[in-house]
Order: C-alpha cells, then structure tokens, then sequence
C-alpha cells in the first residue's frame, strides 16, 4: 500500500504529499464546474454566453479587480470579500455613483438600460473567505442578456441551493463595477452607467 495515501474523505482519497489544501481547491473546483452545468443547463443559457473561467484567467481577472476596486487601506491583501458593504478604494470612490435598496428578484432587469454593454461582462459569485485566510470567489463571463436570466434562476433557488451569495458584475475592461450585498443594497462605481432606472 502507498505510504502517502493516508485516509478517504468524501470517496476522495487525500495524497500526504499534495497535502488537505490541495483536495479541498480541487473539490471546489469539482463544485463550480457541477454548478456551472446545473446553471447553464436549468437556465437555458449557453456555455458560448455564458461560462466559468479557468483558473489562471479567475486569478488575474480578480487581481486586476482587486487593485482598482478593493480598499487595500487597512491591509494589502483586502479583496472584494464584503467591499459592497464596507467600502470601496478611495480612488475607486471618485466614480461612486451611490448605493441603492433593492428588491433583489427584481432590480437586475434593468441591467440592459444601466450598462451600455454588448460585450461580455464578468460576473463574480462571492463564496466567502477573508483576506487572510484567501477570499473565494467563482468568477463567469456573460452577455447581459444572458446573465439576467441566469439570476433568474439563481434567486428562485437559493443560488442553486448554495445559499444567498453576494455577488459583483464589472467590466471587461475594469471601468465600472456594481456590486449586490445580502442586504439587497447595490453600489455602483463608473461614469458610464445609466442610473435613471433605479435612482
């Protein structure tokens, strides 16, 4: 018997020389890529519209959002973890554009009149996590269009029974953000999108 095989866990069997921290990324990499089909396919989207970045494009994409958007003042390692209720970068502030309560089945549709977008735009799910022990967060690229009925779906189910996440949409090109807290607030930040519908 292999002497680095040590225990089955969840039918998985951990290697002592990959280590526990290993399993558990690659298990939450099992769980996105059964909630990406389960969304893509109870939603009626398609993967071309609709789809999880791989690995090494989520951890560059959340960096860059990271340094525009997170307030690094009371450490370098805040990410976007809670950002939508605690606050934003101080140079990111200079485009807040306010904070709105919402009725959160709702306030999304008006997605199409806000962001003048017909590119894709990327949309993160946060999963919890803080700065120091690694924030986690799934992270899709979408059409509005296409986003809009996905969380149609995600708030008729409870995020498809992971539970109510916070979540964030933002430019592919980093220029504007809007965030959704639990506490069905959205922020915004960005010159170019068009509030009339939610002021």
């Amino acid at each position: 018997m292999n002497k680095n095989i040590y225990f089955m866990k969840n039918r998985y069997i951990i290697d002592k020389k990959k280590g526990i921290d290993y399993m558990k990324k690659y298990l939450e990499g099992i769980a996105l890529l059964r909630f990406e089909s389960e969304l893509i396919e109870k939603s009626g989207v398609s993967k071309e519209r609709f789809h999880k970045l791989s690995d090494t494009q989520a951890e560059d994409v959340y960096y860059k959002i990271c340094e525009r958007y997170a307030d690094k003042s009371k450490t370098y390692k805040n990410g976007l973890h809670w950002a939508n209720i605690n606050g934003y970068s101080k140079k990111s502030m200079k485009d807040f554009r306010g904070s709105y309560p919402v009725n959160y089945t709702e306030w999304y549709h008006q997605l199409t009149n806000i962001i003048s977008e017909k590119n894709m735009v990327y949309f993160l799910i946060d999963r919890g996590g803080f700065y120091d022990t690694g924030e986690k967060f799934w992270i899709f690229e979408s059409y509005v269009k296409d986003l809009i009925q996905t969380l149609d779906l995600l708030n008729q189910t409870a995020f498809l029974d992971i539970g109510w996440s916070d979540y964030y949409i933002v430019s592919k090109k980093y220029e504007w953000l809007i965030g959704f807290n639990h506490h069905d607030v959205v922020s915004f930040i960005g010159k170019s999108l068009n509030l009339s519908s939610i002021e």
